[in-house]
């Protein structure tokens, strides 16, 4: 099946479009038999990524609806923007199939999270929450492709945090017969999969460590407000010097002491959380490139922190790969220690590390189309596995469907 994966982290700087062949025979079953893919190899090849910039008004908006300090966000202008991040996503799907120059089956698309409240706060009325806007119908309905979108919930539902979703993907792709695996994605969140040798779906932990690259560029946003929004290959951090006296104190948030399943996100570690550590760094003496330094030190402690000394291997995606200072931060991390694990790109497996998850979510809608439970209870703390995401039919619908499930069934 060939698929469309779309995927905008939190760090919103563009849209992924990964088209993708899937060999979706891994999820096949006879009627009323439930799906068990667990024993196979799941085979995805990569045929064209495209990265696609939000149109500057939508950016905006998007910014002004997730912004800490806003007390709200009029419904109009949220409805507006959900169908306005639709028309993005449609596009980047548009430029990638016009790229890619093939017919495609089947888009997957996880929209844009602008909220994120799976654990509210004790005493207050909320109901554990995930929001994504990027309407599918407007997605299927530019493209006319069925799209599968709005994964989350349904994990949700089911009592768990959802996230992180990508570890089912991890576990069909990247797991050994003979060696400890750590999935690491290191996006504007970091999170990490870990694959024991020969491990089960019931052996898999997965959760977020904290922050990837959020913290790092709302301080370059905040620091350099006519710059790039980012540490360009770690470069402004490579100039300072660490403060382990602030990094121990940014040490200390809670978030690093919950065990998990846990899921974090900008209501954590966003412009707020970096506006507060800056606070602190002025009256500890530090200049800007040690505040950057210190937090990409923050990154790489905490992201050591979660992978076990078993680990053999390292296998990394996510925009975070590409600052140097934060990859050599993170392999000193283990400098001295008996048997470190050995650091290698998701590329090594035929994954580039920045279509990693765009191709994932490609894999989550075919997972859907076959009515394939895709959540793993032990990374995202639900009760089950369910079926992940909603279904919108474009105009190619029988296609997809008469190609899972047979013509007239």
């Amino acid at each position: 099946m060939r698929v469309i994966g779309l995927m905008s982290g939190t760090s919103m700087d563009a849209i992924d479009a990964a088209v993708v062949d899937i060999d979706d025979a891994i999820f096949d079953r006879a009627p009323g038999e439930q799906p068990s893919p667990h024993d196979g190899a799941l085979h995805v090849t990569l045929r064209t990524f495209v990265e696609e910039p939000y149109p500057k008004a939508t950016r905006a908006a998007l910014e002004r609806a997730i912004n800490a300090s806003a007390t709200n966000v009029p419904l109009a202008a949220l409805a507006s923007l959900n169908v306005a991040i639709g028309e993005a996503f449609a596009n980047a799907a548009r430029v990638a199939r016009k790229e890619a120059a093939v017919p495609i089956d089947l888009i997957g698309s996880h929209g844009q999270t602008v909220a994120h409240v799976v654990r509210p706060p004790a005493g207050s009325d909320l109901w554990p929450a995930t929001l994504q806007l990027g309407e599918p119908a407007v997605i299927a309905a530019r493209t006319g492709i069925t799209c599968v979108a709005d994964f989350r919930v349904a994990d949700v539902a089911a009592g768990g945090q959802g996230a992180p979703l990508v570890s089912f993907v991890d576990y069909l792709l990247l797991r050994s017969p003979t060696e400890f695996r750590v999935v690491l994605n290191i996006g504007g969140i970091a999170n990490v999969t870990l694959l024991p040798r020969r491990a089960t779906p019931q052996d898999v932990v997965a959760y977020d460590t904290g922050p990837g690259n959020m913290a790092l560029d709302a301080a370059m946003q905040m620091l350099y407000s006519d710059g790039p929004g980012y540490d360009r290959n770690g470069q402004t951090a490579a100039r300072g010097a660490v403060a382990a006296s602030l990094l121990g104190l940014l040490l200390e948030d809670p978030y690093f002491k919950l065990a998990p399943p846990k899921t974090t996100g900008r209501e954590q570690f966003g412009m707020a959380f970096v506006e507060r550590a800056w606070a602190k760094a002025q009256t500890l003496g530090c200049t800007s490139d040690d505040f950057m330094a210190t937090l990409t030190a923050l990154s790489a402690r905490t992201i050591a922190a979660s992978i076990p000394p078993a680990c053999d291997q390292v296998i990394a995606s996510g925009g975070g790969v590409h600052n140097k200072t934060l990859m050599r931060a993170l392999e000193r991390e283990f400098a001295g220690k008996a048997n470190p694990p050995k650091f290698v790109t998701s590329d090594a497996y035929g994954l580039p590390p920045d279509a990693k998850e765009a191709m994932a979510f490609a894999v989550l809608a075919v997972a859907a189309l076959h009515g394939q439970p895709a959540n793993l209870p032990h990374a995202t703390g639900a009760h089950d596995m369910v079926v992940l995401g909603k279904l919108v039919p474009g105009c190619n619908f029988s296609t997809p469907m008469s190609s899972v499930w047979g013509q007239g069934q």
